[in-house]
């Protein structure tokens, strides 16, 4: 097992705004639009069908036909940027996690958005059955048929990134720019009181920078 630092990227909304990230960190963590879709369902039951609904095809379509199961996913795309071999004669090309985070929050640069900084754990071998383990598929010698979106550094994550895995968030303008936010103390980051720092845990991978 290894450990990935990951960056994931909301756009605010009328539903997601200031507090909601903050909550973020303080109560929900980070849910899959399946946790979300299916938040009236008793525990008991929300924990056998949550495990129920991770499998090797619905993975693939998060991934590969994400518009198919965008409201309904289990999985949360989480960006640890990556390296591309360019040519026996060109330098690699160097892909940031913050770049596609950044994309993914401003929705393209026309909005205000959320920049959350986490870890999870991830297999060293494909694994999308198994809760609490991610699936690092940006690593084209687990997951070739991911090819794709390889430059988005994918990390993909299971029906929720707890909050005590996220380290803080930050807001940006639709520019770019670090921007205020009307959490405790101002300014554009907030920092999870309660956050469980990873390095009580061996072998962490920092994300690509």
């Amino acid at each position: 097992m290894q450990i990935n630092w990951c960056l994931k990227g909301i756009p605010q909304s009328a539903s997601f705004d200031d507090a909601t990230a903050a909550a973020v960190l303080t109560s929900t963590g980070i849910p899959s639009r399946w946790m979300i879709a299916h938040a009236g369902m008793p525990n008991f039951q929300a924990n056998i069908d949550a495990q129920s609904v991770l499998t090797a095809s619905a993975l693939d379509d998060h991934v590969n036909n994400y518009r198919k199961v965008q409201h309904d996913t289990p999985y949360i795309s989480l960006s640890s940027g990556c390296i591309e071999y360019a040519g026996s004669s060109i330098p690699p090309m160097r892909y940031k996690a913050l770049r596609t985070a950044l994309n993914f929050a401003t929705d393209g640069g026309r909005k205000s958005g959320y920049i959350f900084r986490c870890w999870v754990v991830t297999g060293l071998k494909p694994a999308a059955e198994l809760l609490g383990l991610a699936e690092e598929v940006r690593d084209l010698n687990l997951f070739a048929n991911f090819f794709a979106y390889h430059r988005q550094g994918e990390v993909t994550a299971k029906l929720v990134v707890p909050r005590r895995q996220i380290e803080r968030v930050m807001k940006f303008d639709r520019h770019l720019n670090a921007e205020a936010a009307a959490w405790s103390g101002g300014g554009s980051s907030f920092y999870n009181p309660n956050f469980i720092s990873p390095s009580r845990v061996s072998n962490v991978i920092e994300e690509i920078a």
